[in-house]
Formats: C-alpha cells, sequence, structure tokens
C-alpha cells in the first residue's frame, strides 16, 4: 500500500490514501512518498511557498511523476528528495515576482529525469546534490532560469558516480549569471553536460 503524508504550518496532519492528486495551497506542503508508479501535482498561488518532497521515504521508488508549480508574486521554495530510485520524472516550475529557490539532494538512482524552470523578476537559484557515495546512471537534468532586471541566478550542480549522464543548465538575465558543476565520472561514457549563459 502507498501512502502519502501532508502537513501545513497550522500543524494539521492529513493521511492521504491516494494514487493521482493535486495539491493547493499557499502555505507549507511536506509529502513523504513510498512506493511506486505514482503521479502527483503540487500547485501553489500568491505566495509565500514551500513545498518539500521525500520520494521513497523508507526504500528505493520508481516510475513515479512529480511536478511542482509554484506561481504568481511571493518567495518560492521547493526541495525534492530522491535518495535511491529508477525512472522517476521529477518538475519543478518557479514562476512570477520573488525570489525562487530550488534543490534536489541526495539523487540516487538511474534514467530520473529532472526538469527546473526559474523565471520571472527576483533572484533565482537552485542546487542538485548527489548523494555521497553514490552511482547515478543515465540521469536527465534540463535547467532554465530566465527573468529581467535584477534577477540573478546561480546554480551548484554535483553529481557523484556518474554514467552516461545529460546535463543542461541556460541562465539568461541582464544582471549577474553564476553557476558551478562538479561531476565525478565512473569509468566508460560520463555522458554530456552544457552551461548556457546569454
Amino acid at each position: 500500500w502507498k501512502y502519502y503524508y501532508y502537513s501545513y504550518t497550522k500543524m494539521k496532519y492529513f493521511l492521504l490514501l491516494l494514487i493521482s492528486t493535486s495539491v493547493y495551497a499557499t502555505d507549507n506542503i511536506y509529502i513523504d512518498q513510498i512506493g511506486d508508479n505514482n503521479t502527483f501535482t503540487i500547485t501553489q498561488q500568491d505566495g509565500p511557498h514551500y513545498a518539500s518532497v521525500i520520494i521513497g521515504k523508507t526504500s528505493a521508488s520508481d516510475n513515479n511523476n512529480i511536478t511542482i508549480e509554484q506561481k504568481d508574486p511571493g518567495t518560492k521554495n521547493a526541495s525534492v528528495e530522491l535518495t535511491s530510485g529508477i525512472n522517476n520524472t521529477i518538475g519543478i516550475l518557479q514562476q512570477g515576482i520573488g525570489n525562487h529557490t530550488a534543490s534536489i539532494l541526495n539523487l540516487s538512482g538511474s534514467s530520473n529525469g529532472i526538469s527546473i524552470n526559474q523565471s520571472g523578476a527576483g533572484s533565482h537559484s537552485f542546487a542538485l546534490q548527489g548523494g555521497t557515495g553514490t552511482t547515478n546512471s543515465g540521469n536527465t537534468i534540463s535547467a532554465t532560469q530566465s527573468g529581467g532586471i535584477g534577477a540573478e541566478k546561480s546554480f551548484s550542480l554535483t553529481l557523484n558516480g556518474t554514467s552516461g549522464a545529460t546535463v543542461d543548465v541556460t541562465q539568461t538575465s541582464n544582471t549577474s549569471n553564476t553557476g558551478s558543476m562538479t561531476i565525478q565520472c565512473l569509468s566508460g561514457s560520463c555522458g554530456s553536460y552544457s552551461y548556457i549563459r546569454q
């Protein structure tokens, strides 16, 4: 069986028995996901917003589709942790005025697809961190940061034990852009990596 754990800042707790759902809120959202083949979307409007998802809380979790959408004015913060899993799809979309922060933590697994899209006036940052001592094979990471004047962009990406990965990061801004990639490759094909600043 599968369960999701959801809470918000007033410390009310709910146990949701769901396979596919959408959650709408302007407070904090926490989801600890267990099991395979789940699809869910978190949509937050008129912030500030905070969303935290842990995929595979107690064991490996495969074939999940997780989307976080944070829109309209206000600070936006999204965090996803994937400690072990295959063929998961993770999408983070942050739009509108306000500072945006996104993070993918303890990434470990194979054939996972991750996309991050941050746009609008304000500073945007994201961090992607592979788990210490983990291996990652065939993961695809695509990130775009865009916005107008005053929208500083930054990212930090660290992958451990990597083979066959595809990483594409694009930053478009009239102000400062910064970024760093640290890739530890296994023997064989390391993969392809692209960082474009416009």
